[in-house]
């Protein structure tokens, strides 16, 4: 068979992470030379059915016509079956690239950290959950992973370094998790509900961010210092802010805690009504670094976790698994966040370093 033409495939190649080929033999996905030769074919076949909207006959149809290889739809099942740990080594690689820059002014690193949800053919529920996380000074993943529908949202699955300010959503609010983001000398900007942990104020009365919130007017933030009560540990200092909602777009929070209620088939709390006109947030953040309404401006960038999603169900279909196997699910899912992280890096190294959008030097490393 002919060999593939010499396309953009080699630029890619450039952007992995060095010893990716032999990671391939490592992690089991290459084990013998068998329709393939080279670990960098079945890199580009798993990643071409990722994107590909057809399935596995339509993916070895056209590596066959386009000269990449030659391996029956049976085979490519089972190589993507058994490759589930060599993308995620590769996936790991390109996150610790991406985590490489310079820091903020006073060495903060703001960060949101959130999971989504992926089904199978014809499911009910959830049966994937990617866990990712977003620098929002570049809006590029460095950090992913992938677990089951039992894999809980947990602040403390992130890798959390000095100087990291993490922001999430409700569901990681947690005593455990931020005990760990404290000894890992990173910071919280976490989102409350009204049922949130035990917290005192700084005369060890229980504290209840609601009872607080509902004397601000408009325009109005609050601030009030905590203590997060740890059952496990000592507690954990801390500030809680808040910011009432103008009307229309409280009504528009309120009107959304009323259909999620609704589709649990439970009926809405007054509180989660009244707390849906609030922003209510938990930070560790020192006011000496960050003042009160400048924390509230930095948790607005959380938003952009949630477009990352979007991009990802939307325009390389992640929501669309179509593997009712386990295994290869995995591995099709894991082939997805690395093309998604292949192209975040060529972006951000067009946008940063070149206009051609990758690193001549490592290009001409690949063997060819």
């Amino acid at each position: 068979m002919a060999p593939a033409p010499n396309d953009e495939w080699k630029v890619l190649e450039s952007m992995l992470p060095p010893g990716w080929r032999a990671a391939a033999r490592e992690q089991g996905a290459f084990r013998r030379a068998r329709y393939v030769t080279d670990p960098a074919v079945l890199l580009r076949l798993l990643l071409f059915h990722a994107v590909n909207d057809g399935g596995l006959r339509e993916t070895v149809a056209q590596a066959r016509a386009s000269g990449i290889a030659a391996m029956s739809q049976v085979a490519l099942l089972k190589r993507l079956r058994t490759s589930a740990k060599w993308l995620a080594w590769i996936g790991a690689g390109l996150c610790r690239d991406l985590r490489e820059e310079p820091r903020l002014p006073h060495g903060l690193r703001p960060r949101a950290v959130d999971s989504t949800t992926v089904q199978g053919p014809a499911s009910t529920g959830t049966d994937w959950r990617v866990h990712y996380a977003l620098d929002l000074r570049t809006l590029t993943c460095d950090w992913y992973e992938l677990t089951d529908a039992h894999g809980g949202e947990l602040l403390e699955r992130t890798p959390m370094r000095q100087g990291d300010v993490v922001l999430g959503d409700r569901n990681y609010l947690r005593p455990a998790a931020v005990r760990a983001a404290v000894n890992a000398g990173a910071h919280v900007l976490l989102r409350l509900r009204w049922t949130h942990s035990p917290m005192h104020d700084r005369r060890g009365r229980p504290f209840r961010a609601l009872a607080h919130a509902r004397r601000l007017k408009v325009g109005h933030v609050g601030e009030w210092c905590v203590r997060l009560l740890d059952p496990n540990g000592t507690p954990v200092d801390g500030r809680v802010i808040a910011t009432k909602l103008p009307a229309p777009v409280a009504a528009r929070a309120e009107r959304r805690a009323a259909q999620t209620s609704m589709k649990k088939h439970q009926r809405p709390d007054a509180r989660s009504l009244e707390a849906a006109h609030f922003v209510m947030i938990f930070t560790t953040l020192p006011a000496a670094i960050l003042a009160a309404p400048d924390v509230l401006e930095l948790y607005r960038f959380r938003w952009q976790i949630e477009l990352a999603f979007k991009r990802l169900k939307q325009l390389l279909k992640l929501s669309r698994l179509p593997h009712k196997d386990p295994r290869a699910a995995q591995g099709w899912i894991l082939a997805k966040l690395v093309v998604a992280l292949l192209l975040e890096t060529l972006y951000r190294t067009a946008r940063a370093i070149s206009p051609w959008g990758y690193r001549l030097q490592a290009l001409a490393s690949v063997p060819h």
